[in-house]
């Protein structure tokens, strides 16, 4: 014999050594890899995040601005809007109360939107929601009118507005509108999506509605709620609206100013390049856009801003998490290394010795389960790898006594001494036989019998098993089958019968492929029977068989031999556990073999809904 090998390194020190080199190999990789990729995608997700910024602007203006031409559509069809506007002759005055008392009416009604203007059809205006004529306000509220706001104005002309120009003409448009509210140089600006639409009577312009929705601090701080960006809208040089306090409008105004793009670059773009600018001591990211007039003018600008800073700092805090976790990584991968080291020899030997006994023939050897791991498992395995074939050793001489994969359960659960007595059970029979077997099969080779048999038997036996019967036994080409033995439960009727009708459909469906191979179809009758049986096994110390006997089972015979082909036949005791789950045909009662008086026969022609 060989002199026992004595390794120059130990297993053990090998895996830890292994283990602990390829941890830090991989997390130094990892972490140099996550951080080139950071690096790499930090500028990609903010200009991401500025097209979606973008992208939800210019759908929210879009949904506004369909919105406002629906409206503007149906104000300038209302028939008292052009009768108010269709007079001969007309006095200004006369007519622009009349025109502000049903705008007034229109504003509550439809949800008119901040600007709303009239004018007739010499683009002179009769009414603008920012300036309702104070008389007829205050007449509505039931007040006194308020003096100050009754001086008196001059007439205003609209027609100097490319929108009115084109609707006067009648075109109907759409865009960018800047309202300036107050005298000269103190006017206040507002900028607004509008749509402005002709008022038509009979092919006859009768004047202008203009509708617009305001690009203002509210509407860029639902977008910044949207999308955590900054907004800011810019006429000129100045700030008009930003998500910014209005204090830090000159601040935001000196900071962007310098890169609002030139009015040429928007002929050729319809947004700027992302650039880098600092506000407030916080660096973002900024794009700009511009906003036009109905006849494609650039009015104005907006600013979309991602923090850098914020971005960064989420950057910064994942690479130190990562770098955390690495290095707690490689200190548990170390530690775990070397605690499995240390412990997977004994399991190793151990597995070692049980497989040598096994190959000296001991069956009865058994592996300890030492550790929770792969290698616990695999000494798991080892044992019911032993508990299988010691299983199979035992099966092998007790389950050739029996059919049913439930009677086999039974016999290995009560050990090899199981009683051959027998016990009453309440039990669901079926017996199921091929009508005309004997012409069917005079003729036939007897290879060609036993195959179309075997067939047939298949097909049965796989229903019986879905519904969890017990094949009882082939009585020649009829079946046996049994519920509720050895197995209880409690809808064994209702399981019968839905295997009867399904082992006849079954066949049906079987007999198509008969007939599309030129054979003849087979046809077979069922009977079914509930009742109290006798169970258990029948036979000698050497041979035994599990079954059924007693009245009831005769029954079911009786009635499987009255059964015509296609019928599926039960008993009065069985029908009355399926009322209501079956749809049944009362037959006359017969006169059975064995039975004094004429049995009442029910024949099962399908489930009840919803059984």
């Amino acid at each position: 014999m060989s002199a026992p090998l004595r390794p120059l390194f130990r297993l053990r020190d090998k895996l830890l050594a292994a283990v602990t080199l390829l941890v830090v190999v991989l997390t130094v990789s990892i972490l140099l890899i996550l951080n080139a990729r950071l690096q790499a995608e930090s500028s990609k997700a903010l200009n991401a995040d500025l097209d979606r910024t973008f992208s939800i602007f210019s759908s929210f203006v879009s949904q506004e601005t369909s919105s406002l031409r629906d409206k503007a559509v149906l104000m300038a069809g209302l028939p008292r809007l052009t009768a108010a506007l269709d007079v001969r002759k007309p006095k200004f005055s006369t007519m622009a109360d009349t025109v502000s008392e049903l705008c007034l009416d229109l504003s509550s009604s439809v949800k008119a939107p901040p600007l709303f203007v009239v004018t007739d059809k010499a683009g002179r205006v009769l009414f603008d929601s920012h300036h309702p004529p104070e008389e007829i306000v205050a007449l509505r509220a039931g007040r006194e009118p308020d003096p100050a706001k009754m001086k008196d104005t001059e007439t205003v002309m609209a027609d100097s507005w490319p929108s009115v120009r084109s609707a006067l003409k009648g075109q109907p448009s759409q865009g960018g509108f800047l309202y300036r509210d107050g005298p000269g140089g103190k006017a206040q600006v507002t900028v607004y999506q509008t749509v402005t639409c002709p008022i038509l009577s009979h092919g006859q312009n009768l004047g202008v509605i203009v509708l617009g929705v305001a690009l203002d601090k509210p509407l860029a701080e639902t977008i910044k709620k949207l999308t955590d960006s900054e907004v800011a809208f810019f006429i000129g040089k100045d700030v008009a609206a930003s998500t910014w306090p209005e204090p830090n409008y000159q601040l935001v105004a000196q900071g962007l100013a310098p890169d609002i793009p030139s009015a040429e670059m928007w002929k050729e773009k319809t947004t700027s390049p992302s650039a880098n600018v600092a506000l407030n001591g916080e660096n973002y990211l900024v794009r700009f856009a511009p906003f036009t007039d109905t006849q494609g003018t650039v009015i104005g600008n907006y600013a979309i801003l991602r923090s850098v800073d914020k971005a960064k700092a989420l950057q910064n805090n994942l690479q130190q998490t990562l770098v955390i976790i690495g290095f707690l990584g490689v200190i548990f991968a170390f530690g775990m290394a070397f605690f499995i080291a240390r412990r997977i020899t004994n399991p190793l030997n151990s597995l070692l010795q049980g497989v040598q006994e096994i190959g000296k023939g001991n069956l009865k050897t058994q592996v300890p389960v030492e550790t929770h791991d792969e290698l616990g498992v695999l000494a798991q395995s080892f044992n019911e790898m032993i508990q299988g074939l010691r299983e199979k050793e035992r099966v092998t001489n007790v389950l050739g006594k029996y059919i049913s994969p439930e009677v086999a359960k039974k016999v290995l659960s009560a050990g090899e001494g199981m009683s051959l007595k027998g016990e009453r059970r309440e039990c669901v029979v079926m017996f199921t036989d091929i009508r005309g077997f004997t012409s069917f099969s005079e003729n036939m080779a007897p290879e060609k019998i036993v195959a179309d048999l075997n067939e047939y038997f298949t097909l049965m036996v796989d229903v019986v098993m879905k519904y969890e019967g017990t094949l009882d036994k082939f009585i020649g080409d009829a079946v046996m089958a049994v519920w509720g033995a050895p197995v209880p439960f409690e809808d064994k009727e209702l399981r019968g019968v839905k295997a009867a009708l399904e082992m006849q459909k079954a066949l049906g469906q079987y007999n198509k492929s008969r007939i599309d191979k030129n054979q003849t179809p087979i046809t077979m009758g069922i009977g079914l029977n509930s009742g109290v049986v006798v169970s258990g096994n029948l036979g000698s110390d050497k041979r035994t068989d599990y079954t059924v006997i007693g009245e009831e089972v005769n029954l079911a015979s009786r009635l499987c031999a009255k059964a015509a082909p296609g019928q599926v036949l039960i008993s009065e005791g069985m029908y009355r556990k399926l009322k209501g789950l079956v749809e049944v045909r009362q037959l006359e009662p017969i006169a059975l073999k064995g039975f004094s008086e004429p049995v009442k026969v029910y024949e099962v022609t399908s489930l009840a809904p919803g059984a």
